[in-house]
């Protein structure tokens, strides 16, 4: 087994999130893989949505 590591994309719904944004961006980056980083690159005010670009790991088969 090796790591592979990607970067990635997600769209936050801050109305969704409003209370623990935290907990929310780590929840969706764990669906992708292990989050290594993580940063909230942009907020839409109009759509309500925060952009947040990442690192993770997978575990992949050679």
């Amino acid at each position: 087994m090796a790591l592979a590591t990607h970067f990635i994309t997600i769209d936050i719904d801050l109305e969704k999130t409003s209370r623990d944004l935290v907990s929310a961006i780590e929840s969706a980056l764990a669906e992708r893989g292990e989050p290594l980083r993580w940063a909230i690159t942009q907020i839409n005010s109009a759509t309500q949505t925060a952009t947040v670009e990442a690192v993770v790991t997978t575990l992949s088969n050679p």
